[in-house]
Parts: C-alpha cells; structure tokens; sequence
C-alpha cells in the first residue's frame, strides 16, 4: 500500500487547515487553495504508482545458489542480482525473498548490486524463492512492491535420515526411529527439523518453530571430545541419480556437521578392498572435498576376493540355509579364524591404523550398498568392533543391512 512521506503528509495538513477555515468564513481563496493542493497528491499519488508499475515493468532478476539439492537443514549461499529502469527522481532498493521454509534474511540492495547471504532450509520437500521485494520512494510517496514471479532456482531438500534397524520408538511397519535424545552439555546444534511423535521436548527451539508456525527440534552434533569417523564408501556406478544425489547430500553434510562441532574431521574414504584416503581430524572443508574426488564412482582396483583376510572368508562363512550348510559354514569359520594370524589382510591393517589415528568415538558408514561383494565393509565393521566403536550405517531405505551393526538410517 502507497505511503505518504512527511512532505505530502505536511501539504495534506495544510489542505485540511485550509479547509477548516474556508468552510466557516465562506473564503472561496482557501477552498481553492484547498482543493488545489489536495488534487496535487491525487496527481502525485498516481503518478507515483504509474512509474513504479513501469519500474516494475523493466526488473530482471538472476540468483545463483551454490546447491540446489541439500538435506534438511542445511546452509546454503545466494547471491542475487536485480536490474531495472529508475524514473527520474525515485529511488529503489531491493530485497530478495526467501523460500517460506528458509531461515536467513537478504540484505537491502541498490538495482545493479550484488547480494550475497546465507540460508537453512528447514522443511523436506521441494520449494522456491518467493521473489523479490521494492522499496521505492520518492519526495511525496514509498511503497513495498513484492514481485513474485522471480523463485528460481527450484531447490528440492532432503530429510533427514532417521530410519534405524532395530531399537527405539516404532514409526511404522518394519522401522523404528532414532531416538535421538542427548540432553549433555557440550553438543552444538546441525540443523532443525520439524517435531515428530517421540523426540525430546527439551530440544524444541521455539523461537523457530514461533517463526515458522510449526514445532521444531534441534539436531545435534557429535559428543564433544570425540567426533566420529566418517567412512564413505564409494561406488562402482553412480546408478539411479536420486538416490545418489541423497547418498551425496548426506556425504558432504556429515563432513561440514563434524567440522563445525569443532572436533574436526575424521573422514576414511574407502573403495572395495583399498583405502583411498584417510584424513585425520582434519578442520578443512577443501582438504575433505579433495579427499573425495566429488564422490564420482570408481572401479575397485583391489578386491578382496584377490587377497582374502579373515573379515572377508567370514562373509562367505555366514550362519544361513539349511542346518547341515550352517554347520559347515561354522566349521569353516573356525578354521578361518586359526589361520587368520599367518594370512593377514593389507586392507583390514590400514583400517586398523586409521581407526587408531582418528580418535573416534562411532563410526559412521555411508554406502550405497550397491549388489555384489561387500567384504570390505564387513571388514571395516570388524574392525571397528575391536576397538570397541557404535558402527552406524547410512545407506539407502531397503538396500539391506550388514552384520554387526549397531543402527541403521535411511538416506
């Protein structure tokens, strides 16, 4: 709605001061002067909104994101640019309008300047920029234009994974959720996400959830004193691109959450039967990107099958089928295990000694799961048990479990 500045709301009370007088004496002089002045905001008033629709006319606009597709909670940078005509004697300033579900306000910014700022997008789903405001003025009027038709780009976020394999309150059939409750001194807050049946009122944040309309919880990082190891292990083939878009989002958000808890990185990238990189408590976000190679798949050029180690015969020695073939998978096993001393595995040694570098309290692994020989996970499982660590693995929803571990979440 137009708003009158003090320079028209000063003639408007000359106008009606006029008028008072005017009216009780029968001046005719003040009755025009009157009427004149108040025609004058009339004119003024339109003519203000006829160049501002001509402004509004001419705006273009173009916003860069760095992501598009992120987890819920998670930051992202904007920048935006709008250009358009100024009439003569207006001034315009504008503001970018976030998606309804984002946390972050855009600066003010002249037409032709770049803005930059950060926002959290806080709801699962698929959202958009809500457009661009005006803030025009001139020496008699301002208004707050909003145009709406500039929401690009489309961003789609991600939830949170919070299905678990055994262990916690049920949410449907087959799946439990994590319960994520940590009431210890110590932890910073991930993100925000909205509250579900079982979550812990104490984490509630109400000043988002005041602000969104909706209740919200906090999520929060790792214990302080122990960030976790994040494994990542990287596939053959991409495969179906949603899947690994999630499977990516869900990378690179472990990485940025385990930094910003100011415990640092521990991050083992591992592909088949090889390590391909360790990093240990590393505080650089760049060092971790380049250690992952923008996650592209890679063809195993170690197989375990080549060198098996004990972790590996173990999987083909697994208790299933009939009894007779259990019992002799057993037997198996136990001849495995006498002369697993006198065969030991280079990889399952590696992992060894990237879990004793990394000081790690959990170790957290995030796979695809796609089909064939999974050997090298059960490895690193097994190794991780011996050092006394929770595993956690992070994979697709239904793409199966792994023995020995303690939860599972859906990515």
């Amino acid at each position: 709605m137009i708003r009158p500045t003090r320079a028209s709301g000063g003639i408007a009370a000359l106008a009606v001061a006029l008028t008072a007088v005017a009216l009780p004496l029968a001046n005719p002089a003040a009755a025009l002067a009157a009427g004149s002045l108040a025609l004058f905001l009339l004119w003024r008033g339109w003519r203000f909104e006829q160049d501002l629709s001509a402004a509004a006319a001419t705006l273009t606009v173009v916003r860069e994101v760095d992501r598009t597709i992120l987890r819920q909670g998670a930051a992202t940078a904007v920048r935006v640019r709008a250009d358009l005509d100024i009439p003569a004697g207006m001034e315009v300033r504008v503001r970018d309008l976030p998606p309804a579900v984002a946390v972050g306000d855009a600066p003010l910014s002249l037409p032709g300047e770049t803005a930059a700022y950060t926002v959290r997008l806080m709801a699962p789903g698929e959202t958009a920029f809500t457009g661009v405001a005006l803030e025009a003025s001139d020496a008699f009027f301002t208004r707050d234009l909003v145009c709406r038709r500039f929401d690009a780009p489309h961003l789609r976020v991600f939830p949170v994974g919070t299905a678990e394999a055994g262990g916690g309150t049920k949410a449907g059939s087959g799946e439990t959720e994590v319960d994520r409750r940590a009431p210890l001194t110590g932890q910073g807050t991930r993100g925000f996400r909205p509250y579900r049946t079982g979550d812990d009122p104490r984490q509630m944040d109400w000043k988002v959830s005041a602000r969104r309309g909706a209740l919200y919880v906090r999520e929060l990082t790792g214990l302080e004193g122990g960030s976790p190891l994040i494994t990542v292990d990287l596939p053959a083939r991409a495969g179906e691109p949603e899947a690994f878009a999630r499977f990516s989002m869900a990378v690179y958000g472990a990485i940025e959450a385990a930094i910003a808890a100011r415990d640092g990185c521990s991050l083992l990238v591992v592909a088949g039967g090889e390590v391909v990189r360790f990093l240990p408590r590393t505080e650089s976000l760049r060092e971790c990107y380049e250690a992952l190679g923008g996650l592209a798949p890679i063809e195993p050029r170690a197989p375990l099958y080549r060198v098996p180690g004990p972790a590996a015969l173990a999987v083909r020695a697994g208790a299933s089928g009939e009894p007779a073939e259990r019992a002799y998978r057993e037997r198996l096993g136990d001849l495995v295990a006498r002369f697993a001393a006198e065969s030991p595995a280079p990889f399952a040694a590696a992992v060894r000694a990237a879990l004793g570098r990394s000081g790690a309290t959990e170790v957290r692994i995030y796979s695809l799961l796609p089909a064939g020989d999974k050997s090298h996970l059960v490895q690193v499982i097994r190794e991780a048990k011996v050092f006394g660590l929770r595993v956690v693995l992070k994979a697709p929803a239904g793409a199966g479990v792994l023995p020995g571990i303690d939860a599972v979440e859906a990515i």
